[in-house]
């Protein structure tokens, strides 16, 4: 049996937060998991309609960029105190070379709406930003999400540039080979088969017109507030505090004007609500607001973290070490409860129901987090991509120096 890996060197705060957004993920993209559609609620009621406002409100695009902002960070805590050395560069690109292979497994045999893929890519371009100060790195995420928030309101801008330069030219979809309600009930083949149609614009052509940029970005402040101490909890209750004020104040009317849009646009949430208005920006104004908000999520998460009893706490930075095992698992369970045992018919629940089921995976990871840990140091997948990525050369030279 493995031995233990020693936690001395963990930020535990860090595992925390990671265990958080791969949960709080999980409610983001079970509408995906379990259906065709965020937005589209089969037969609207009050237990329905409030699980739908809730996934806008408290959930869309608020887990992601936190996930993204660990991501960035965890570049700095494997290279200190090192520069950016030629055997790490190495072993780091190798590392960015596994993750790419697991999340093409992950999209085309297990679930399309795979990241690991994003996150890849996106990884060897932090390589370039080690050094740069945190206001650096400021700008250039804000210069990275300004491309985002154009190409999502404006998709045309997308069309008339690098669409047309990029693929434009040579990309030709074909027609879906079937519905996704008929992938998921028919064979595995047929599934896999759709799904192999459906990456071809939800993963490669939209890393550039949406993917790479939205992740790049919250990386890029991830590293900018892990330099600053923000990120790992080590700035006063106070601060958190004015900054989750500060951020809800800032960001919560644009979430709010562009729940309003999305509710107009609706088109049963819009008429049980009796709101059917549409407005411009939508998806402009939304972005912003969840950019914002999500830095609010960020401080509520610290102040929780620093008043949970020790007993949760642990529990919940179990999840966050084992994240890349737990983020996959989540596919496996919906891929065989949708289609491997066909137990639920695909795009048949509504959001409250899906939240339900949310609850119970949740219970299932928390729980085999913490068995699987008792007995090893690392998640099953992270010790592949360990075994496979080899040791960290910057913790063998940070030995060295110690040792001498």
């Amino acid at each position: 049996m493995p031995a233990k890996q020693s936690t001395k060197s963990r930020i535990h705060a860090l595992d925390f937060l990671r265990g958080i957004a791969v949960l709080g993920m999980l409610i983001a993209n079970v509408p995906w998991h379990a259906g065709d559609s965020m937005s589209r609620i089969n037969d609207p009621d009050i237990s329905s309609v409030a699980a739908w406002l809730f996934q806008y409100v408290i959930v869309d695009q608020r887990f992601m960029p936190i996930f993204a902002m660990l991501f960035g960070a965890g570049l700095l805590l494997m290279c200190q105190p090192t520069v950016r050395s030629e055997p790490f560069v190495r072993y780091y690109l190798k590392r960015m070379i596994i993750l790419l292979g697991l999340g093409v497994i992950h999209a085309y045999i297990i679930w399309p709406g795979d990241i690991l893929i994003t996150y890849a890519i996106c990884g060897p371009f932090l390589l370039l930003a080690i050094h740069h100060s945190p206001i650096r790195l400021l700008i250039f995420a804000f210069i990275l999400q300004t491309i985002n928030l154009l190409f999502a309101q404006w998709p045309q801008i997308y069309d008339a540039t690098l669409g047309a330069i990029l693929f434009d030219w040579w990309v030709d979809y074909g027609d879906a080979p079937s519905t996704i309600q008929q992938a998921y009930a028919g064979s595995y083949e047929d599934l896999f088969r759709y799904n192999a149609w459906r990456n071809q614009f939800i993963q490669w052509t939209g890393l550039t017109s949406f993917r790479v940029w939205n992740a790049l970005s919250f990386m890029l402040i991830g590293m900018a507030l892990f330099k600053t101490g923000v990120l790992q909890g080590e700035r006063s209750s106070n601060f958190y505090r004015k900054l989750a004020l500060y951020a809800v104040a800032l960001g919560g009317p644009f979430v709010i004007y562009g729940l309003l849009a999305r509710i107009g646009a609706n088109e049963t949430v819009g008429p049980y609500l009796s709101f059917t208005m549409e407005l411009p920006l939508s998806q402009f104004t939304f972005i912003i607001g969840c950019a914002v908000t999500s830095l609010a999520m960020l401080s509520a998460l610290h102040l929780l973290y620093s008043v949970s009893p020790d007993w949760w706490r642990k529990s919940i930075e179990g999840v966050g070490r084992m994240a890349l095992s737990n983020y996959l698992l989540q596919s496996v369970l919906f891929l065989l409860l949708f289609h491997g045992l066909k137990i639920i018919p695909f795009d048949s629940l509504d959001h409250d129901s899906m939240l339900g089921l949310v609850l119970i995976v949740w219970a299932i990871q928390i729980v085999t987090s913490k068995v699987w840990l008792s007995n090893f140091g690392q998640g099953p997948m992270e010790m592949l991509w360990r075994l496979f990525a080899g040791p960290n050369p910057s913790s063998q030279s940070m030995k060295k120096v110690q040792k001498d």
